[in-house]
């Protein structure tokens, strides 16, 4: 699907090559090119996972060298934007396979709100984090992820340096809040984390 596409109405169709710009009140306003986003450093938002086995670690992904940003820097499981028009969940689930190829099921953790500058690039983003249980190996897609690696919490900075904002999740939320929200041994709420977050 390509910018150039357009619905039976004349309407352009949502692309993946744009994100969803949003408001204070973090309601979409819009949507612009993914590079020009980050370029501009505009407020948009994105989805991020964490897949957690039964022992705590969380899976990691190296981002493929051949992103426009972090190519090469190990990150949370996957991460990624909404289409216009398309929920976190889906765009989540969405993702999850196009990145790794796994249907593993999805809940909800928390809302983040970070800024942090990437080499040129700024990333500025409302971020619906989710958690999975991963009993399965991942088959991931070499067009997006270089190799994958599980993190253990005796061991958390075997990967340094993370992304900015797999780093901020590790710092907000550890190892035991997703492994209990993954096993359903928590109240099931999503947090709200609060304002932005300068990185």
């Amino acid at each position: 699907m390509t910018q150039a596409e357009a619905t039976n109405d004349g309407e352009p169709r949502p692309t993946t090559r744009e994100v969803v710009l949003l408001d204070a009140q973090d309601k979409p306003v819009g949507a612009i090119g993914k590079h020009a986003a980050h370029m501009r450093g505009l407020y948009h938002a994105a989805i991020s996972i964490v897949l957690v086995d039964r022992t705590g670690r969380q899976l990691l992904q190296q981002r493929a060298w051949t992103k426009y940003h972090c190519g090469g820097m190990w990150s949370n499981a996957c991460c990624s934007h909404q289409m216009a028009g398309e929920s976190s969940h889906a765009a989540a689930r969405r993702r999850l396979y196009d990145e790794l190829r796994l249907r593993t099921p999805l809940v909800p953790l928390a809302r983040v709100r970070y800024r942090a500058r990437v080499g040129h690039l700024t990333e500025h983003e409302c971020v619906d984090l989710f958690v999975g249980l991963l009993d399965e190996a991942p088959r991931f897609n070499p067009r997006e992820v270089a190799q994958v690696a599980w993190l253990s919490p005796g061991d958390p900075h075997a990967h340094d340096p993370l992304t900015p904002w797999s780093t901020l999740y590790l710092k907000l939320f550890g190892f035991d809040a997703p492994l209990r929200r993954a096993m359903g041994l928590d109240d099931g709420a999503v947090r709200d984390c609060g304002p932005l977050v300068q990185l």
